[in-house]
């Protein structure tokens, strides 16, 4: 019985090590200092200057917008601070509009993002992931028979790194 107790007791610490990680607002705020406010403009333009065609994109509101930067107790993500994202999805592409949307990733190497090899070895190649110093991030995804259609998904996405509200 005390063997139980010691191993519930254990595990409860264990896990609770992973409850509540990452920065805080104020740390946020304390140290790199940048907000949501001044992260939008930016992740909306990174998402305009990869995306195929012409658009404009505008964030949705947080939590909507935003991935947080903390984990909770339940291990889901929660805010502040977010990591603001906006994303943009093409169904069933044809394949001259995923061409144009990998040579914009690629472009933005000049932008000094840099591209980060998958490490799953079933990777499509279409699947990209670029970072730059300061920690944005577009990426683009490619999957197939999604949904009850079985429909072909091309997805592209603009991330900050952690801003404060």
């Amino acid at each position: 019985m005390t063997a139980l107790a010691v191993l519930a007791i254990a595990t409860l610490t264990g896990c609770s090590g992973l409850v509540d990680r990452g920065p805080t607002n104020q740390e946020i705020k304390d140290t790199t200092g940048l907000t949501v406010d001044e992260a939008s403009p930016i992740v909306e333009r990174n998402l305009e200057l990869v995306w195929p065609e012409q658009v404009t994109v505008k964030r949705a509101q947080l939590p909507y917008s935003g991935l947080g930067c903390r984990t909770n107790d339940s291990m889901m993500s929660e805010g502040p601070p977010w990591h603001v994202r906006v994303t943009k999805v093409e169904v069933n592409p044809p394949q001259e509009f995923i061409d144009r949307a990998v040579a914009n990733l690629e472009a933005m190497t000049t932008r000094g993002f840099i591209f980060e090899p998958s490490q799953r070895p079933d990777a499509d190649p279409a699947d990209r992931f670029y970072r730059d110093s300061r920690g944005y991030t577009v990426s683009s995804s490619f999957e197939t028979a999604v949904g009850p259609k079985k429909e072909v998904q091309f997805s592209m996405t603009a991330t900050s790194p952690c801003a404060a509200e």
